[in-house]
């Protein structure tokens, strides 16, 4: 029971922010952020061309490649 409330709360936190998920979106390896808080990293990273996940560094599509979900289904 304990790892399932890690899980639901590491899925309702965004790891750059560290907090509540706002306006969620996912990168196409499956990690979570705010909108805000990718488009600004990936704003800061723009000068080498870098759009890759800041969690796992898997390269990303971009902003295009975002995917977005109500967080209320993954529980």
């Amino acid at each position: 029971m304990k790892r399932e409330n890690q899980q639901n709360e590491q899925l309702s936190c965004c790891a750059l922010c560290q907090d509540v998920l706002k306006d969620p979106v996912s990168t196409s390896c499956g990690h979570w952020f705010c909108r805000q808080c990718i488009s600004s990293y990936w704003d800061q990273s723009a000068s080498s061309g870098d759009s890759s996940c800041p969690q796992c560094g898997e390269r990303s599509r971009g902003r295009a490649g975002l995917q977005t979900a109500n967080p209320s289904e993954w529980f």
